[in-house]
């Protein structure tokens, strides 16, 4: 039965008062005349709104609006579309920023979720020596038991969405360890069933969240045991039954079996989570809405608090640019935020005549409360709303909800020669360069040769960096393989044309150089470049189209001849790791290498601010870390093109590229990461920098050396 629910935005049903309270017109502090207020542990009261206070505070959000001119709502509404659209992409990033900034400091631990769902948590307190200060309805200590219908279940599963370092699952893990202790310390002629397993999987989409979560001794103890898992997973983008929780899925004595998130879940946590996704309603929204329910299993419940409608923070944030429309702000640090009505979340989550596979409503309604500062006396009027929905008992998985997407990997295979075409076309009608590599810089050991005459400073060698034992002479001819080489990298087609230009006693080694793509478009318009053209008049350069990933299929004359193969965001873009596809590019490209040679790799890093973004664009996962880029999963007219338009992007793990090269020597393997401050966080600056206040990326470097002792005869 819903509770029912008193608000400002529902005047008629707000009873009298007993505090007088006022909003400031020119803020949004409350003060009280009542010095006999009943505080509750001397920090906060219940609160009361009547339709002054509603007034007052639609009018302080809505002054600014209302002075604007009609035409500059509009023009202000198209920017908001477009900066809400930022937002969504950079959302990841400045959640990830906010952890590495604040780590585990900023939210205290919520010790309070038995008191607010006792139907779901208290049973975890029984018989606990935390609860001698809480009294029941008739004034005696309480004192919670498990209920039968848990004590039946040999485990419970409990899936916290947007879960931060853990403030509210770790006290529960750690409730429910004390709860095992006391059940084994009793008399061995107890009769009493002992509690359920717990199982807990904790989902953030901020990589740093999730890495200080599973440092935290509470979660590592319950991982080892095999009942706790973490993912970083966009609750509005990715759906439920592509993490795997085989880890926490059975009992220590079962074998494990495959199992997902999908319909897993007897309870469900949402705390502060939805408000940070986007406003409702909106795509994004549903979406994450539809994917908490489909983490359900029949008769599982869903439990939600999150910000209110006219909340204290909504009106601090109303009075500045942070506004993108709809009740929703962007903070200082980038975050977003949305205050909810209770008709809002109703939309979201409940049964209705126009569709029947969502939730039953147990309880909703709004919390509202003053919160006392005990140093200065301050108060903030606080307005949370909280809902407790049920999975019906015989809902099964016939509702699903179908991403946006273009299959699976082997679809994506097929399709990739035409992609990339497609993907070269684009680039030539924007006219914007590829991603920059200067190989003077970052592989200095290989390009020393040539650094004088390319008038390249060196910066010094990368840490860990083992110094060849040989070097390229005046006299040699070089061969180097740019494979995957797209419009060719700019430093190697530098080189080819300063050579070309070099007159007089020559004072490097000559090169040959080798461009090999799968897109006939990338060497068409290679092939128009005035350096390689340069190359083509000296006999230096040669281009083809060829795919890498054909088994054992390299051009006759490149076959262990070649000094240097040039790895530099390719195999990122063929497949995951452990892929056919992969498998064969890399077999590939050790038997070009001439013993002694040398690949020389770089390419993107696991959860690279890229792979962030991605997370948060729906369908683009193709399967775990490989996504599909180059598509919004919100733009329905983008996503028909998604059988040819789109290219594939995977984010390795340095363990992944090692083993990826086990035959080769490892001269160097390090991953590189780099952080690009943006200027500023007003909304303005927030704007300018496409919603997020930085970016942070992570790519992974390698030399690796084919052994010259193991040709030898």
């Amino acid at each position: 039965m819903a509770l029912a629910a008193t608000h400002p935005t529902d005047p008629s049903s707000v009873p009298s008062r007993t505090n007088a309270w006022q909003w400031h017109s020119s803020s949004a502090d409350m003060t009280t005349t009542d010095d006999n207020a009943s505080w509750k542990g001397d920090v906060w009261i219940d609160d009361n709104w009547t339709a002054e206070d509603k007034a007052k505070a639609l009018e302080l959000i809505g002054s600014k609006q209302a002075k604007q001119p009609l035409h500059h709502l509009d023009e202000e509404q198209q920017q908001r579309n477009l900066a809400l659209n930022e937002f969504r992409r950079n959302a990841s990033t400045n959640w990830n920023s906010f952890y590495e900034q604040n780590q585990t400091n900023f939210f205290k631990d919520r010790h309070y979720l038995h008191k607010a769902f006792p139907n779901e948590f208290a049973w975890l307190y029984a018989h606990s020596s935390d609860n001698n200060e809480e009294l029941d309805e008739s004034g005696n200590p309480r004192l919670y038991s498990i209920p039968n219908r848990i004590k039946t279940e040999e485990s419970r599963t409990i899936v916290e969405i947007g879960c931060g370092v853990g403030n509210a699952i770790l006290p529960l893990l750690e409730q429910h360890t004390e709860l095992m202790h006391k059940y084994s310390s009793l008399d061995g002629d107890n009769d009493d069933v002992p509690p359920p397993r717990l199982n807990i999987h904790c989902l953030d989409f901020a990589p740093t969240a999730i890495n200080f979560l599973t440092q935290d001794p509470r979660f590592r103890a319950a991982e080892e045991e095999g009942r706790a898992t973490a993912h970083v997973f966009d609750l509005s983008s990715m759906h439920p039954s592509t993490i795997s929780t085989s880890a926490a899925s059975s009992t220590n004595n079962d074998k494990k079996q495959s199992t997902t998130l999908a319909n897993s879940a007897d309870v469900a946590i949402l705390l502060f989570c939805l408000s940070a996704v986007a406003p409702h309603p909106s795509a994004a929204l549903s979406r994450a809405a539809r994917h908490a329910m489909d983490i359900l299993k029949p008769g599982g419940t869903l439990v939600i608090r999150d910000y209110g409608r006219l909340d204290e923070a909504q009106m601090k944030l109303s009075k500045g640019e942070k506004s993108l429309g709809n009740n929703f702000y962007r903070k200082g640090d980038g975050t977003g935020c949305f205050y909810f009505e209770l008709q809002d979340l109703k939309d979201l989550f409940v049964n209705d005549d126009d569709d029947c596979t969502k939730l039953e409503l147990l309880e909703l309604d709004y919390i509202q409360r003053v919160y006392r500062n005990r140093g200065d006396n301050s108060t903030r009027r606080r307005v949370w709303i909280q809902g407790r929905f049920r999975k019906p008992f015989g809902a099964g998985d016939e509702s699903k909800y179908d991403l946006p997407s273009i299959g699976g990997i082997e679809r994506y295979s097929s399709t990739a020669c035409k992609r990339w075409d497609n993907y070269y076309i684009t680039l030539a009608k924007m006219k914007t360069s590829t991603l920059p590599s200067n190989l003077f810089q970052i592989f200095p050991n290989e390009f020393s040769p040539w650094q004088s005459l390319m008038k390249q400073q060196n910066k010094g060698r990368p840490q860990n960096a083992q110094s060849l034992e040989t070097s390229y002479s005046v006299s040699d001819n070089v061969t180097i393989v740019d494979l995957a080489c797209g419009l060719g990298n700019a430093s190697l087609l530098n080189l080819i044309q300063t050579l070309h230009q070099q007159t007089g006693q020559e004072e490097s080694p000559r090169v040959n150089v080798h461009f090999l793509d799968i897109s006939s478009e990338a060497i068409r318009q290679l092939s128009n470049d005035q350096r390689y053209q340069s190359g083509i008049s000296s006999d230096s350069v040669v281009s083809q189209v060829y795919d890498v990933r054909t088994p054992l299929t390299i051009p006759k004359h490149l076959d262990q001849s070649v000094d240097i193969v040039l790895l530099l965001f390719a195999l990122s873009a063929i497949g995951p790791y452990k892929c056919d596809d992969l498998k064969n590019a890399v077999t590939n490209a050790v038997k070009m290498l001439k013993p002694g040679g040398v690949i020389l790799f770089r390419d993107y890093g696991r959860y690279d601010d890229d792979q962030l973004q991605l997370n948060s664009v729906s369908g683009a996962q193709i399967c775990n870390n490989f996504y599909l880029r180059g598509v919004d999963g919100d733009d329905d007219s983008k996503v028909e093109n998604r059988s040819d338009m789109g290219t594939g992007c995977y984010f390795f793990e340095l363990d992944e590229v090692r083993d990826m090269f086990a035959e080769l020597e490892v001269l160097q393997l390090e991953c590189t990461t780099r952080t690009y401050k943006k200027t500023g966080k007003s909304a303005k600056d927030l704007n300018k920098n496409g919603g997020a206040a930085e970016r942070r990326r992570m790519w992974i470097q390698g030399r690796f050396r084919k052994p010259v002792s193991n040709y030898l005869s």
